[in-house]
């Protein structure tokens, strides 16, 4: 609850609930809805009075929509550019790849490896040698997941370009 005096003259307080903010006049249990009381109850507040409870309503309008645009920079991310910035070492992102990215096409959930950061102990000969440790390293770039496999994934190396990346949904945002 917030309470507005100012010199005496107001004696007003506000509650906030669901959405609706409420006047309550002096020592009152009993309160009125912001928009109801502008329409229906003008004439019973002094000019004072009103300005408080426009002032009120202009400040709670404004803390809601900046509660709004953080809300909607939360919920939709935003594509990045790799050329900008690059995900976290083997973090599951969403990936765009340049073949059709104007239509948001051609997307799927990979994740990227810096070179020389994961050993590799294959047969073949598909890996970047790091002669000063004397050890082979899975190839630079990034890797589209297959299957989830125990406790990890089977990918495969991504032959197109890689354009932009987004985070994947957290279980808790995705309703799962």
């Amino acid at each position: 609850m917030t309470d507005l005096n100012k010199e005496g003259k107001v004696n007003l307080s506000f509650e906030q609930d669901n959405g609706a903010v409420w006047v309550f006049a002096g020592d009152s249990q009993f309160g009125t809805e912001i928009s109801h009381l502008m329409m229906m109850h003008a004439d019973e507040y002094s000019e004072d009075e009103l300005r408080v409870i426009c002032h009120h309503a202009a400040c709670e309008i404004d803390r809601l929509r900046a509660e709004l645009e953080k809300a909607k920079a939360q919920a939709v991310p935003e594509w990045i550019s790799v050329e900008d910035q690059m995900p976290e070492s083997l973090r599951n992102v969403l990936v765009l790849l340049d073949a059709n990215s104007a239509k948001n096409q051609n997307q799927m959930v990979a994740h990227f490896i810096p070179k020389f950061t994961e050993e590799y102990h294959g047969d073949d000969d598909w890996y970047d040698y790091d002669e000063e440790r004397a050890c082979g390293y899975v190839k630079e770039g990034w890797y589209a997941n297959t299957a989830y496999i125990g406790d990890e994934y089977s990918s495969y190396f991504i032959e197109e370009k890689v354009t932009h990346w987004k985070p994947l949904k957290e279980a808790s945002e995705s309703g799962s």
